[in-house]
């Protein structure tokens, strides 16, 4: 395979070669229910329909007669059981409350540097885009970018007419297209995200990985004397737009994972309160409400419940956590690396 037909397949490649790393950036081909349970469905709603389901097990099993809902020895052992399991959550919420806070704490000088570096990037990407003043939502600050890597494309693509080699035209024009094709469809998914940080996250998970911008230096090294001067200044802003739109990417995926380690931290709290306090009645007035219920079909849907309501701190640290690793599965390539994809030279 030549260097031109791989740099052209190079996104192919992503999506063919599934077997190389599992810690790798991941394209979203799955469908639109998968993609919603990993990543953009409502925590609450999970939170409720895993509740649901465990419910619905618990009743299951009861009904078949494999709970013996009339012995309170049973039933209180199992909840005892969840509930001894849900008290080392307090260690989970302070060690997740430290994470945070060490990413948030700092000296002076510390929080100068880091506010200076947030602006000088800001600046970079006002050069290269031709603002004054970027914007400071999430989702306007990606949907700028992508834009200018959007009217950088074309403008590639329009040179392609004015270069002599076919081949190398050919090269340019597909690699401009595949580019510009991408960039509009993260633009029309950042067009309908709300501003919050995940949703602005979520439109550029799976697009734009490091096959663009290895393709794109590629180009400008081994045809940068056969291109136009322009063309060969657009590839190189396209390079460092690259590398700009991996950064913010990057940023805004931390900004995403102390809000939300943040927010489960409190939510475990909440969650978990409650649920070692009714576990704890529970067990101490089971065999009252044996003899105050009497019927074993409502003691099934008794012991069902409350099953399920000491079992919440689990789905609330699932349905949180998966979505959290996830991202961080997804993303775990950064900037000019690809290990999914295995270039040929």
């Amino acid at each position: 395979m030549s260097n031109d037909e791989n740099l052209v397949s190079s996104d192919e490649a992503i999506d063919e070669e599934v077997t190389q790393s599992d810690l790798v950036h991941e394209r979203l081909r799955e469908s639109p229910i998968k993609r919603w349970i990993v990543l953009d469905g409502n925590r609450y709603a999970l939170t409720a329909l895993f509740s649901i389901v465990v419910l619905l097990v618990c009743a299951i099993i009861g009904f078949a007669g494999y709970i013996p809902v009339t012995d309170p020895e049973t039933a209180t052992t199992l909840v005892a059981a969840i509930v001894g399991g849900t008290l080392p959550f307090i260690t989970i919420v302070l060690a997740i409350n430290q994470l945070v806070l060490s990413q948030e704490l700092g000296w002076p000088g510390d929080l100068a540097d880091r506010f200076e570096a947030m602006a000088s990037f800001r600046r970079d990407v006002e050069a290269l885009t031709g603002v004054t003043v970027s914007p400071a939502a999430p989702a306007d600050f990606l949907q700028l970018v992508v834009e200018s890597v959007v009217d950088r494309a074309e403008t590639l693509e329009s040179a392609a007419d004015r270069v002599d080699d076919p081949e190398l035209a050919t090269l340019l024009e597909e690699f401009a297209d595949a580019v510009t094709s991408e960039g509009k469809i993260v633009s029309d998914a950042l067009e309908d995200a709300d501003f919050g940080t995940f949703d602005a996250l979520s439109s550029v998970l799976g697009h734009f990985n490091g096959a663009h911008l290895y393709a794109a230096r590629t180009i400008r090294e081994e045809y940068g004397s056969e291109l136009p001067d322009d063309a060969a200044d657009t590839l190189s802003v396209l390079v460092e737009l690259f590398g700009h739109l991996a950064v913010a990417r990057q940023s805004f995926k931390t900004l995403y994972m102390q809000h939300e380690l943040a927010h489960l931290s409190k939510l475990l709290l909440v969650v978990g309160f409650p649920t070692l306090l009714g576990g704890g009645i529970f067990m101490m007035t089971y065999s009252s409400i044996i003899d105050a219920v009497g019927d074993p079909t409502l003691l099934v849907l008794v012991v069902s419940v409350v099953v399920t309501v000491v079992f919440l701190p689990f789905i609330v640290l699932l349905v949180y956590t998966f979505r959290i690793a996830s991202i961080a599965s997804r993303t775990a390539d950064f900037g000019p690396f690809v290990p999914r994809v295995d270039f040929e030279e």
